[in-house]
C-alpha cells in the first residue's frame, strides 16, 4: 500500500487506526491523539476545509458529468487564497506532532481516491504547477467516482476483528459530531446521530443518566452474545470490551470525558447489534 505522509486523508486514517488500537489497549494516549487532532481540525481553517473537501468528494453522488465537474470545482474553490506550501507545512506539522515517525497510510481501497484529491488540491494551490497530465487523470478519476452510485459497505465483513476493532472509536462518527459548526452539520446527520447530538448538548445529569443506560445495555448485549458464541476470537474480543466498559466509572467521569464515553458506547452498541 502506498504511503502518502502529508496527504490529509492518509493522516486522518492513520490517526483513526492508532486511536482504536490504543483504546483497546486501555492507553490514555489513544484518546489524546484523536482529541488533539479534532481540536486542530475545529480550530484551523485549512484542516477544516481539507476535511470538508475529502468528505464531500468521497460521499458525493452526481447524476451527470457536468454536475460532477461543477461539484469538484466548487469544493476545490474552498481552499482559494491558501497556498500549497501553507497546506503541506500544516499537514507536516500535524503528522509529525501526533504521529512522529509512524508509518502513514490511507485505509485499504481509498489510496487512489486520496491521491487524486491531494493532486487536485496541489494543482489548484501551487503556483506554477505544471503536471497537467497527472491533474487531469486525478480529475477524471474523481468525476467517475462521483458518477458511481455509493453503497453502504461500512462494517461489511468487519465483525470485531482482533487488530482492527472497527467503530468502537469511529473517526467518521466522532467527526460528524465534532469537527464542524453544529448548525452546518446538522442536516447531514441521520436520526440516530441527531438523537446523540441532543444528548451531548443536554445537561450533565441527563448525559450521566444516558451513559448509565448505555453501559447497562451494552453489558447485557455482550453477555447475551458471549453465552451463544462459539468463536474464541469473538469471545476474547468481547471480553476486552466488557473489561473496558466496566472500567468506565460514572462517579469520576465528567465533562468531555463523559461525552467521549457516551460516543464510544453508542458506537459499541451499533457494533453489537450487527453481531446479534
Amino acid at each position: 500500500m502506498k504511503s502518502v505522509s502529508i496527504n490529509f486523508g492518509a493522516i486522518k486514517d492513520t490517526i483513526y487506526k492508532y486511536s482504536t488500537k490504543q483504546l483497546v489497549r486501555e492507553s490514555e494516549g489513544e484518546v489524546t491523539i484523536l482529541s488533539a487532532f479534532l481540536t486542530e481540525v475545529k480550530n484551523n481553517p485549512i484542516l477544516k476545509l481539507q476535511y470538508l473537501i475529502y468528505k464531500n468528494l468521497e460521499e458525493g453522488v452526481c447524476k451527470k458529468e457536468n454536475l460532477a465537474e461543477r461539484f469538484i470545482n466548487q469544493n476545490l474553490k474552498l481552499l482559494e487564497g491558501y497556498s500549497w506550501h501553507e497546506i503541506t507545512e500544516l499537514n507536516k506539522k500535524i503528522r509529525y506532532s501526533l504521529l512522529e515517525q509512524a508509518h502513514v497510510e490511507g485505509q485499504k481501497g481509498k489510496e487512489e481516491f486520496y491521491e487524486a484529491v491531494n493532486t487536485l488540491i496541489k494543482s489548484n494551490t501551487q503556483k506554477g504547477y505544471t503536471d497537467i497530465s497527472k491533474s487531469q487523470d486525478a480529475y477524471d478519476f474523481l468525476v467517475q467516482h462521483l458518477l458511481n452510485p455509493k453503497t453502504s459497505t461500512e462494517g461489511t465483513g468487519e465483525k470485531i476483528a482482533e487488530q482492527e476493532y472497527p467503530k468502537f472509536l469511529s473517526w467518521k462518527f466522532v467527526t460528524d459530531l465534532a469537527v464542524n459548526n453544529f448548525n452546518e452539520r446538522y442536516s447531514h446527520l441521520n436520526e440516530e446521530e441527531r438523537n446523540l447530538l441532543k444528548i451531548l448538548l443536554s445537561t450533565e445529569e441527563a448525559k450521566k443518566n444516558h451513559f448509565l443506560d448505555l453501559k447497562k445495555e451494552s453489558l447485557e448485549s455482550i453477555g447475551s452474545i458471549l453465552n451463544e458464541s462459539e468463536s474464541e476470537q469473538v469471545t476474547s474480543t468481547l471480553q476486552r470490551f466488557t473489561d473496558k466498559i466496566n472500567s468506565l466509572d460514572e462517579s469520576v467521569i465528567m465533562g468531555h470525558k463523559l461525552d467521549e464515553a457516551i460516543i464510544h458506547l453508542t458506537e459499541l452498541k451499533d457494533t453489537i447489534s450487527e453481531l446479534e
